[in-house]
């Protein structure tokens, strides 16, 4: 591989044969320039590079296109956990995300895309996992600046497209059967007991410490360690499926930097939201991609004073959608979903803890998976960089009470 992380199976011939399987007038490429998709401190299990490509068309023209190429990166000694991560994404690609589209295209007049377009290089071209996308750039879509947030109308539009996605994901349990018991499970299960109690313990013990500095009532801060002393049990609690309410197929990982938007010519109007990386779905309660975006990705400013109506907002627009699916079970009334997300708020708190400083810290060279998920010495300083950012402090300090005062961290 090169010093910038390339393959070297990753070439200009490879990509010959997808373009001329692919471009009906395809000659030749002019240039093939290959590069890292994403910064350090964006991206922690896979590679992602950009491969932007210069080409020939039969007519002597020429023409840019440029794909998105995810390998895997599996750290040592950590091979099946985050293996298994990229193939479920490779599913999905696949698979989950074609069925949910079909859902609207048996069903409706409209036809939304949740997923860019997925390519595969002519046959047996690679001999690893790998996953081919359209550069939505071309496109015109693009990331919003992770540590500044989400205008109102952009958090709308995403919860609209959310909507969709969990609207169809519920469809298709009717019309194609359950989903497979990984996705019913996940990680949340008594089986995965071990590895969840040294996560939460090598998250919550710097978290702990550095809130001590965040000007909360003695009475909060009792009640928030007592709480993340049960964080193991509540995980396992929170993946239980309940036959008797709405369940969803959940993106699982649903912050502003996994979605894209395409904006109108005013800008101040989303046309489409896309979404991207598809490594953690669970079949389950919504609140598990509903306290994920708005715990993170709205601006600060809006984050909790909007906090009720982006819950109707995504109300209105699940019940509209399962109706034109036509759904034959009944939607959930919205104090049904209110009542819903406060017996599942152990995600909002979660999100809050271990999303939010990730969300908030500029670009790191620190920011890796081993720091993120560890208890190394320099694992532990770098969390405490997170919950000392001042950005978060800001934050946190504010959202800490208010999950209290919801009755969300009880």
């Amino acid at each position: 591989m090169t010093e910038i992380g390339i393959p070297e199976w990753v070439n200009q011939q490879l990509f010959h044969g997808l373009l001329e399987q692919n471009i009906k007038n395809f000659k030749a490429i002019v240039k093939f320039v290959p590069g890292a998709a994403i910064s350090k401190g964006e991206n922690y299990l896979t590679i992602v590079l950009r491969i932007h490509i210069e080409m020939q068309l039969k007519d002597d023209s020429t023409k840019d296109v440029s794909y998105i190429l995810k390998i895997p990166l599996v750290p040592n000694g950590q091979d099946h956990d985050f293996h298994d991560m990229f193939t479920t994404e490779l599913d999905m690609y696949d698979r989950l995300i074609p069925e949910l589209e079909a859902m609207y295209a048996r069903n409706t007049a409209i036809s939304p895309k949740f997923k860019p377009l997925h390519l595969k290089f002519p046959e047996n071209a690679v001999k690893c996992d790998y996953i081919l996308l359209e550069d939505l750039r071309m496109r015109g879509y693009s990331n919003v600046d992770r540590t500044q947030g989400l205008e109102q109308f952009e958090v709308e539009a995403v919860l609209r497209k959310l909507a969709q996605w969990h609207a169809a994901s519920a469809k298709r349990v009717v019309d194609l059967g359950e989903y497979e018991k990984g996705l019913r499970e996940s990680y949340f299960t008594a089986e995965h007991q071990k590895l969840l109690d040294e996560f939460n313990i090598n998250f919550c013990v710097p978290f702990l410490e550095c809130m001590q500095t965040y000007n909360l009532d003695p009475g909060q801060m009792v009640l928030i360690s007592d709480y993340t002393s049960r964080l193991t049990d509540l995980n396992i609690e929170f993946g239980k499926n309940d036959p008797l309410e709405l369940s969803v197929l959940n993106h699982g990982d649903f912050w502003c930097n996994n979605f894209m938007f395409k904006y109108k010519d005013s800008l101040s109007e989303v046309e489409d939201v896309c979404f991207v990386d598809f490594q953690l779905p669970k079949y389950g309660t919504p609140a598990q991609d509903l306290m994920c975006l708005l715990m993170t990705s709205p601006k600060f400013s809006i984050k909790l004073g909007k906090f009720d109506h982006f819950i109707e907002y995504y109300h209105r627009q699940l019940v509209e959608h399962l109706g034109l699916l036509r759904y034959n079970q009944n939607a959930p009334t919205l104090a049904q979903l209110q009542a819903h997300l406060h017996r599942y708020s152990l995600w909002a708190f979660i999100c809050a803890q271990r999303m939010l400083p990730i969300v908030l810290l500029p670009p790191d060279l620190d920011s890796n998976i081993a720091n993120v998920m560890g208890n190394s010495e320099e694992a532990t300083a770098f969390k405490r960089k997170m919950f000392l950012l001042p950005a978060y402090v800001e934050q946190i300090k504010v959202i800490l009470p208010w999950l209290i005062e919801r009755g969300y961290i009880r």
